[in-house]
């Protein structure tokens, strides 16, 4: 960074022309918009655009139509014509002007920038800096010929101890802001000519400066006075006394000077170091004067340049500080500065005196790297690596120094966390030793306790309990063996064949009053429209149900005077409680009849079951649909068994929407499928079924897809999400309320829309 050297002084000058050049590109911007409203055309453009080529450094201007064709431009052949130029977004046709391409579409504030480089056309080094238009789509790129080879600037820099490649850069600068003030002076001339008001023309300058690194620009009047100014409140009318340098602006304002460079010095209103220049106006007595702010208090443009990159490369490397020193041992950049420091840091600056000044005195009076290290664990102040060197340029000569603080507290909080880390796995090891000792003993121990208490009640003339035998019974080792051994035994000793004729009878009797049901209810269906639908409301059971340790509630509302849902919960028998929710393929008597069906059907499957399996109840009801179903129908729908002692619901999903499952908390949770199809499709179907836990206070919500096909009067469906959503405070609600709460937000979100299908849900829940 501190080598004075030709690739360096290429790169810095490329990086201060990047700020210029962009302030000239939007200025120039301004300029055609000004000048094309005040009817301007191309050829009296192109005049202007010479005639600020032919008085500055810039060389070229490009500035396109919205097709990006250069319509406006400076640059002629050899013949003396203008050189026509389209921009083509093909990198392989243009590989260097492509890239401007984009700001054809892009936002005003859009700019690129292009380092100086060889030019394809003539292998000449230019530098490019585009910006989009602020009248319309169109591409403004200005260009400078850089020349980066004479000997004799480096000759002279090498020839000196005290270099001051400052004095390079700022006269460049110099030259770049004495083009952005004769831009401003014609486009001031245009926007005049435009009729633009006073404040038109200060807001544009003020969006200018605060889009570029330009800090001020302001117009002066023959007399004195500001015509035109950035500052707020603007300064425009006022005296001469506010015009920074007023006294070297007369040999302009008397037109002995074009153009003036003023000296770079703090600004008397906020200390603020600027450097000025000024300019003749375009076509009238009056002044143009540019200000630009520099980093730093010595308003050193170089060392401006080298805080820029300090605070780079603090950044972007796992550095703490860096600091840059002149050979009398001031700091010329530093970093991080105030402001810029992460939290619990100073700024470099203050910390310079600490450690790093020593440092760097060694370094540059042994004229070598110096380096020291300290691994202090009782003082973050004192840990770290603090390195020295003198910078050398390329003619041998030093110029200054350079040090780098780089923290060790990540080495000392590492090893802290690998002290604490192998704390902690040796606890959790010891944990897991403990608990893998007692879950060992308890695998063990607890199916030999569960076979010695059923031996027990056995003796005593009871069943056993089936939870804790029906776990040990799924083992595969020898205690599973001894288990299953001890069921059979067990179901030999009590023998229920008397049992098991009375329970055969009653599920036939239930049976054949299912059947009668099913006639009369098919035979109401054939007379009268209203009397299936009472029928059907005798069919389907609403309403509440009280189950000692559960709650349920059911309601079915057809969207046709009969429907093709039906919900239905048989009385608890045998300490087990039969419940239904199905939803048959279409709506009313058609559906209504099927619902019939399939209703009798399921009951007629679930009466004759003697093992009380689900799964076996819904293979034998669609075994039984797909023979009595002539219109191709089928039934979707979850068949349930609770065990209300033991709280365990043996269920079977038959491509039905999926219930929720929510907790006493208010959590939800779909309850997992079985992967059945729908009833009435395929007659050798087997069902498999699953079981679910209910814990104390938690609810089933089971329903029909009529809930979810609502929709409003814009045909938008009230859908899955908006349905569960309905559940919100669910736990504090009964199961009647939760239903009523549902139908509710869905009346409310129809909104007089006609129902899309039959709507039936189901709620159950276990008491706390």
């Amino acid at each position: 960074m501190g080598e004075i050297s030709l690739a360096n002084v290429a790169r810095t000058l490329d990086a201060t022309l990047d700020d210029q050049m962009i302030a000239q590109a939007r200025l120039a911007a301004h300029l055609v918009a000004a000048a094309e409203e005040a009817g301007q055309d191309p050829p009296r453009i192109i005049e202007t655009l010479d005639a600020i080529v032919a008085s500055t450094v810039l060389d070229e201007f490009w500035i396109t139509d919205s097709v990006g064709f250069s319509y406006l431009t400076n640059v002629r052949d050899a013949a003396g014509a203008l050189v026509p130029f389209r921009f083509d977004p093909d990198p392989t046709v243009q590989p260097q002007a492509s890239k401007f391409y984009v700001l054809l579409g892009s936002d005003v504030d859009d700019v690129i920038t292009q380092p100086a480089q060889v030019r394809e056309i003539d292998q000449e080094v230019y530098k490019y800096v585009g910006v989009g238009g602020v009248d319309q789509e169109r591409i403004v790129q200005i260009g400078n010929a850089l020349v980066f080879g004479e000997q004799e600037i480096l000759t002279n820099v090498y020839a000196t101890e005290r270099a001051d490649v400052s004095a390079v850069v700022e006269g460049i600068v110099g030259q770049q802001m004495l083009v952005q003030a004769t831009i401003v002076g014609h486009f001031v001339a245009a926007a005049e000519e435009a009729a633009w008001p006073a404040e038109e023309i200060e807001g544009r300058l003020r969006r200018i400066v605060g889009s570029t690194v330009i800090g001020e620009i302001r117009v002066v009047n023959p007399d004195g006075t500001v015509a035109y100014s950035t500052l707020l409140p603007p300064l425009a009318g006022g005296a001469a006394a506010g015009v920074p340098h007023a006294g070297e602006l007369a040999p302009l304002l008397e037109g002995a000077e074009r153009s003036v460079e003023l000296a770079t010095a703090p600004r008397a209103s906020d200390g603020q170091v600027y450097k000025y220049v000024a300019v003749a106006g375009a076509g009238s007595p009056r002044v143009v004067q540019i200000g630009i702010p520099i980093e730093g208090s010595s308003g050193n443009l170089l060392y401006s340049v080298y805080q820029r990159e300090a605070d780079l490369l603090v950044r972007s490397r796992n550095l703490e500080a860096l600091w840059v020193v002149n050979l009398d041992r001031e700091l010329a950049a530093a970093a991080p500065r105030a402001g810029q420091a992460a939290a619990g840091t100073a700024d470099a600056a203050g910390a310079f005196a600490r450690r790093a000044e020593a440092v760097m005195g060694q370094a540059m009076e042994q004229g070598q790297v110096v380096s020291e290290t300290s691994l202090s664990l009782l003082s973050p102040a004192d840990r770290g690596i603090w390195v020295a060197s003198p910078i050398i340029n390329a003619g041998g000569i030093p110029i200054g120094g350079l040090a780098l603080a780089v923290s060790l507290d990540d080495i000392a909080n590492s090893v802290r966390a690998e002290a604490r880390n192998t704390t902690l796995i040796a606890f959790v090891l010891l944990g897991f030793t403990a608990a893998a000792a007692l879950w060992g003993t308890r695998w063990l121990t607890q199916p030999i306790e569960a076979i010695a208490a059923a031996a027990r009640q056995v003796e005593m003339g009871r069943q056993p309990d089936e939870g804790p035998m029906e776990t040990v019974m799924k083992r595969t080792d020898e205690l599973g063996s001894l288990a299953r051994v001890f069921e059979a035994m067990t179901v030999q000793v009590f023998n229920r064949e008397e049992q098991l004729e009375m329970m055969v009878a009653a599920r036939t009797d239930e049976l054949q009053q299912s059947n009668r049901s099913l006639r009369l209810a098919q035979q109401a269906l054939e007379q009268d429209l209203e009397m299936a639908k009472v029928v059907q409301a005798a069919l389907v059971r609403e309403g509440n149900v009280d189950l000692g340790g559960f709650a349920a509630y059911a309601r079915m509302t057809p969207a046709q005077q009969v429907g093709g849902d039906f919900v239905d919960v048989l009385e608890p028998s045998g300490g087990k409680l039969f419940f239904t929710v199905c939803d048959v393929s279409g709506k009313g008597v058609a559906a209504a009849l099927f619902m019939a069906a399939s209703q009798g059907a399921i009951n007629a499957a679930a009466s004759e079951s003697q093992s009380g399996d689900v799964g076996a109840i819904a293979t034998e009801a669609n075994r039984r649909l797909c023979a009595e179903n002539p219109m191709g129908l089928f039934v979707t729908g979850v068949l349930a068994i609770v065990d209300l002692e033991r709280a365990v619901m043996e269920y079977v999903c038959a491509g039905h929407e999926p219930a929720f499952l929510v907790a006493a908390d208010d959590s939800r949770r779909p309850l997992p499928m079985t992967g059945g199809v729908a009833m009435g499709v395929l007659d050798d179907f087997r069902y498999e079924s699953r079981k679910q836990k209910l814990a104390p206070g938690e609810a089933l919500f089971l329903y029909t897809d009529g809930l979810t096909d609502a929709v409003n009067l814009t045909g938008e469906l009230f859908g899955k999400e908006r349905l569960e959503g309905t559940l919100d405070g669910a736990s504090a609600r009964s199961p009647e309320e939760i239903v009523d709460h549902v139908w509710s937000e869905i009346g409310t979100y129809s909104a007089g829309a006609p129902a899309a299908d039959d709507m039936t849900c189901l709620v159950l829940r276990r008491r706390r």
